[in-house]
């Protein structure tokens, strides 16, 4: 595959990580690595990596729901419309998105909703678009979603984590750290744990995207969608309060540290 130019940008959000008092920060980096080419496997090439690191800085052993699953390494969906399969024509379908999103600028939303199954969210830089009607971004979704299907389709694909179940999630502190626990963050005074996201289907469908997390604050709940019959085929969100205390660590929430950062694939 075409060797394509790169630029990458960070910069801090006004709470500045170095200087701020609160007891958490979330850190977004890229990192490279070499690996096989998706579409040629006898070739190999290098591989941008999103890492989320989370971080403690207080004295107090603290635990909070991700804003960002932890999938295998595998990038989180998008918000894409379309979501037929054909499993037949998934190498086809994943060769035609290349450069779906060339010279193109997208916002990848983390942390819409506090919920188990969160995936990233597209966006233009057009404000005044509501996420359905922001065309650009759904037909790139749709190129992304394609994409880690064909990579990955069973990690890509599996149900989504307990949402399908008929009770909801049993949130308590023997469930959270046995069931549950790869959900979560489980941080010691100055202890930090990184997820590590795949983004060769960036690279691939090509752009400028901007990683920022939707707003800078942990809940204490998480969101369980409940769905029932009223005439209509109905569905509400119930938000499920976490414990104060799991184990040696604290349920923290509120505000945290973090940091934007943008990153440009192909040639502009």
């Amino acid at each position: 595959m075409k060797a394509k130019l790169l630029f990458i940008t960070a910069y801090l959000c006004l709470q500045n990580l170095s200087v701020s008092s609160q007891c958490i920060s979330i850190e977004l980096s890229v990192t490279w690595k070499m690996g096989t080419d998706i579409f040629y496997k006898d070739s190999t090439v290098s591989i941008p990596l999103l890492n989320i690191t989370y971080r403690n800085n207080c004295d107090k052993n603290y635990y909070f729901l991700k804003p960002s699953p932890r999938k295998d390494g595998v990038a989180m969906g998008c918000n894409a419309l379309i979501q037929y399969i054909e499993p037949i024509s998934y190498l086809e379908k994943a060769k035609a998105k290349q450069g779906c999103g060339a010279n193109q600028s997208f916002n990848v939303i983390i942390g819409m909703e506090s919920t188990y199954d969160n995936i990233w969210w597209l966006k233009t830089d057009a404000d005044t678009l509501e996420l359905w009607e922001d065309w650009p971004a759904q037909h790139v979704s749709c190129c992304l979603k394609s994409l880690y299907e064909y990579i990955d389709p069973y990690v890509y694909k599996k149900d989504r984590i307990r949402r399908s179940a008929d009770m909801p999630p049993d949130m308590t502190p023997d469930t959270i750290m046995s069931v549950d626990k790869e959900q979560f963050v489980f941080l010691k005074p100055n202890e930090t744990h990184i997820d590590t996201y795949n983004l060769i289907g960036y690279k691939i469908v090509e752009g400028c995207f901007t990683f920022t997390f939707h707003k800078n604050t942990i809940e204490n709940y998480v969101l369980y969608t409940e769905y029932y019959y009223d005439e209509i085929f109905r569905s509400k969100e119930i938000e499920l309060e976490l414990p104060s205390v799991v184990g040696e660590y604290q349920l923290y929430s509120g505000a945290f540290n973090t940091n934007k950062i943008t990153i440009c694939f192909g040639e502009r």
